[in-house]
């Protein structure tokens, strides 16, 4: 029976249940039938705010110790083996003024789960062992994002507020503020904060489960119980969190990569019980349209701004800031007054009349709609956002909260514009050219503060509305029917309704998910695309430029959820879009008649040009194990190469050898395309005239192409060392199957199941090797396979290899005195995984679009693999693990520093391993066969 007291859609199936225990634990509870799993979530009221000043980062440090051992389960690790086992996950984070912990697992362990999960908040153990090693990892967390410019950016913010607002504290932490002291241990710190601050009267409890209402009223009463109740609700905080010396300035801030940005924020009180009219984000839709007269599309004319994003910022119990981030040009770089006069100009036209009420009623509408027709998620991801909702919104809008949208009166309307003030306003300039003179603490951030003049901030106030920017129009694609298909209409698998030499369209109607979406999937196989580097680097611009020069037509789809993405393909660009059926072939025509008839200015080839080669440059910068997972990736795909090559084609290529590209791009295009979801039999019909007429206009069709891969057999195990701009250690080695059938994935696929919370828990929690730390299944040209990675700041790549192979060998030693029972147990943690159904339209449309792209027109490889996994045995598992560890294995093994000393790994580079890989290049055909 539903809870009436809750507001849900008319479309939502679950039940629910709220009610709080004598504790103060306030919990809900949601039946939900079709669920594969059970999730539970808890959120509390505490962060990094509340800190003690001599320990920040404590809160997110006892986020990381719960984990780690409680009175009735001692044994660290043992919640996280628990849970993988038993076909679930789990994870963490704590933010400035709450932290949550969730998991899901499958519905027979729930009970057992729960006890674990339900212990960490009664009794947990701070053992001292663990808060030293502990202590290593948060330093190893800090050490990864030294070089992130979010947190190096977010460090001169907290700098440049008002010190005694607690967000200026130092949230993560590292081994100075987390140590021993003369005024007493960390543990004992550890113990303090968790009594002084973890309350059940601060907590809110989450279950999702198939089991029944009173069933899981049982287990919470029967495990939440004795969560400790001492505590009062928080006291409000009333700091501000600016003074007026920390307004009408600007931060210049030199970044780490090569980005230019102008950020302006304007400083709000908690928005929070302005929830019901959603009135920030209205206005954030009005200033960041991106149509025709918008503020984006007048900046961009004038060659100072590439995008615009609007709405962000920082937010808490009493504090918000509104921000607008413009990417700059380089004529941007000097053009911030420019770009400040255009802004309070778009401002002065919002100001100077009432709210527009028919654009509001658009964006009502939208949401009313998302409402109706809620997309699905996992029981994990439910759980954690109705915990996280528990904490703001009153009981009867735990749900509706998100999408209620009343009409604001006048004054309120007019009170949240007038928070849009010159001296109300902080900048922030980020580029690598500005002049600093401070250093940013922690993160060494270059930066310097100036006061902006009084001339402009009187400019800006007097700023006029500009008639060239104006407000959006009339949304076109709000039009049409959206009704539901028939059940009956429901399609089991996808099917060919038109298979030509240069043409195919698949289709499936489904109604599983009850919502008025669709998704379809366009592969445009595009043979003067992929000849060369010069090509694909080409391929890439055009995509860009591309959407740029459209960008402006189509951003009304964007605004209603319709969405189109263009991507760079092995084979050429594939196009898919999703949202409302209503209008979405109509959208994708427009979309393809654009595609040969496009105009390229020089100007934005440059532009974009620039921009693109400077994106491609920064991947230099990413995290080690990033890096080295992009090199596997570029070694092992012929037609990936690798970025710093893409990058020196693209400074090559010049606009007339580009124009030349665009004129041979669509010649000899294959065309294979999946509708799936809301869409009936005539609108496939519709949808392969369209396809097909488009196609008939190009200058030739071709075939769809072969997919050539290399083979490694005989080559291995190499050893490959990459510099990398990072001060950090890390360790990729990744094991290639011999062959692409169920039988080896079922066999990579359970040993990344069994080993990924073993391995973490070793070389992360136990030896402190590492943040970064574990294992994943990496199929690469349909070939499975499974990778070790380990990212280290202190510890050289050769004992991260020892320590990886001496785990391996003790991993497989308990492995061959493993129990039939508990293998099988194992086992159908894994099947259990294989056997869920998808939890959203998306995922569905995603996953039959793989399996097209495989050639598999059954789509059972799933069943395939379930079936292989299902007749496994223990002792063909082991005789599994230890062909890994044959010294002659084809492994390759990727490192930021040289091979291990007296080592049988040969050493090679990665050009030479690619030459050696292209000798012996394979390729699949159309039917995904070898030849």
């Amino acid at each position: 029976m539903k809870n009436s007291q809750i507001l849900q859609s008319p479309n939502d199936s679950s039940s629910y249940e709220y009610l709080q225990l004598s504790n103060g634990l306030t919990v809900l509870l949601v039946h939900q039938a079709d669920s594969e799993k059970s999730a539970a979530a808890l959120t509390v009221n505490v962060g990094h705010f509340d800190d003690p000043l001599p320990r920040e980062g404590l809160a997110h440090f006892l986020e990381h110790m719960l984990f780690l051992g409680s009175a009735r389960y001692p044994v660290a690790g043992d919640y996280q083996q628990f849970i993988s086992h038993h076909g679930g996950s789990h994870n963490a984070w704590t933010g400035t003024e709450h932290s949550s912990f969730f998991f899901d697992i499958d519905t027979a362990f729930f009970a057992e789960g729960l006890d674990r999960f339900a212990d960490m908040f009664c009794q947990p153990r701070f053992s001292s062992e663990y808060v030293e090693k502990e202590r290593h990892a948060i330093e190893a967390e800090f050490s990864l994002k030294l070089k992130d410019d979010g947190r190096r950016i977010y460090q001169v913010h907290k700098e440049t507020i008002n010190p005694a607002h607690p967000f200026a504290k130092f949230s993560v932490g590292n081994l100075t503020t987390l140590a021993d002291t003369t005024e007493g241990s960390l543990q004992q710190a550890l113990q303090d904060f968790f009594t002084a601050q973890y309350s059940a009267s601060r907590m809110t409890l989450a279950l999702v489960s198939p089991l029944t209402l009173a069933a899981q009223k049982q287990l919470v009463f029967q495990y939440f119980s004795a969560l400790p109740a001492h505590l009062p609700a928080k006291t409000a905080l009333t700091v501000p969190l600016y003074l007026p010396e920390h307004q009408a300035i600007q931060l210049n801030i030199q970044p780490h990569r090569d980005t230019q940005k102008l950020v302006v924020s304007f400083a709000m009180p908690d928005i929070q019980h302005w929830y019901k009219h959603k009135i920030i984000s209205f206005i954030a839709h009005l200033l960041g349209d991106e149509g025709q007269g918008s503020l984006l599309s007048y900046l961009k004319q004038l060659g100072l701004v590439n995008q615009l994003s609007a709405g962000g910022g920082i937010d808490g119990s009493n504090y918000k800031d509104f921000t607008l981030a413009f990417e700059l040009t380089d004529a941007g770089l000097n053009g911030r007054d420019t770009i400040l006069q255009a802004l309070f100009s778009a401002l002065a036209e919002l100001k100077r009349q009432p709210l527009p009420s028919s654009l509001f009623a658009e964006r009502q509408k939208l949401l009313h709609w998302s409402y109706l027709y809620q997309e699905p998620s996992t029981a994990q991801q439910t759980a954690n956002h109705l915990s996280v909702s528990m904490q703001h919104y009153p009981k009867e809008d735990v749900i509706f909260g998100d999408y209620r949208m009343e009409l604001p009166d006048t004054a309120l309307y007019q009170q949240v514009l007038g928070y849009f003030s010159s001296n109300n306003m902080r900048l922030m300039f980020i580029a690598p050219v500005v002049t600093t003179t401070h250093e940013a603490r922690w993160y060494h951030t270059p930066y310097s503060v100036e006061p902006l003049s009084t001339a402009l901030l009187r400019q800006l106030d007097n700023c006029q509305p500009n008639s060239a920017i104006r407000l959006p129009a009339a949304n076109p694609y709000l039009t049409g029917d959206i009704s539901l298909l028939e059940p009956n209409a429901h399609m089991a698998l996808p099917k060919a309704i038109y298979q030509q030499q240069a043409l195919s369209v698949w289709y499936k109607a489904d109604t599983d998910f009850h919502t008025p979406k669709g998704h379809i999937f366009v592969q445009l196989s595009l043979p003067h695309s992929i000849e060369n580097c010069a090509q694909m680097a080409a391929t890439r611009l055009w995509v860009e430029l591309f959407l740029d020069n459209i960008n402006q037509q189509f951003y009304a789809a964007t605004t209603i959820g319709l969405v189109y993405h263009l991507h760079v393909q092995r084979q050429g660009i594939s196009i898919h879009t999703s949202g409302l059926a209503t209008n979405q072939i109509l959208l994708l025509q427009e979309l393809l008649k654009q595609m040969p008839a496009q105009q390229f200015d020089e100007i934005r080839f440059a532009e974009l040009k620039r921009q693109l080669g400077r994106h491609w440059r920064n991947s230099s910068k990413n995290k080690p194990v990033s890096r080295l997972f992009s090199q596997l990736s570029a070694i092992l795909q012929p037609l990936n190469p690798e970025i710093e090559q893409l990058a020196d084609a693209l400074d090559a290529l010049s606009f007339s050898d580009f124009l030349q590209f665009d004129r041979d791009l669509l010649q000899q295009v294959h065309i294979e395309s999946l509708l799936l979801g809301n869409w009936s039999a005539s609108q496939a019909t519709q949808l392969t005239d369209v396809l097909h007429n488009w196609q008939t206009q190009l200058p030739s069709t071709g075939v769809r192409l072969n997919n050539p891969a290399f083979a490694l057999q005989g080559q291995g195990p190499v050893w490959l060392q990459l510099d990398v701009e990072h001060n950090d250690h890390a360790l990729v080695i990744y094991l290639p199957a011999q062959q692409a059938t169920p039988e080896q994935m079922a066999l990579f696929m359970l040993a990344n199941h069994v080993l990924s919370p073993e391995y973490f828990h070793q070389l992360r929690t136990e030896q402190q090797l590492g943040y970064l730390v574990g294992t994943g299944y990496v199929p690469i040209n349909t070939l499975p396979g499974i990778a070790f990675y380990v990212q280290s700041p202190n510890t050289h790549c050769e004992q991260l290899y020892e320590a990886t192979i001496m785990f391996f060998r003790a991993f497989l030693a308990d492995t061959e005195t493993m129990s039939a029972e508990d293998f099988a147990e194992i086992k159908q943690g894994l099947l259990a995984q294989l056997h869920e159904r998808d939890n959203s339209l998306g995922a569905r449309a995603k996953r039959y679009w793989l399996a097209l792209g495989q050639q598999d027109h059954s789509f059972a490889l799933n069943d395939h693999i379930a079936s292989a996994l299902s007749t496994l045995n223990l002792s063909d598992f082991i005789a599994f693990l230890q062909q890994l560890l044959l010294p002659d294995y084809d492994a390759i093994f990727l490192a930021t520093d040289g091979k291990p000393t007296h080592s049988h790994l040969q050493f090679s580079t990665a050009a030479d391993l690619k030459q050696r890989l292209t000798q012996q290049q394979i390729a699949f055909d159309s039917a995904g066969k070898v030849i």
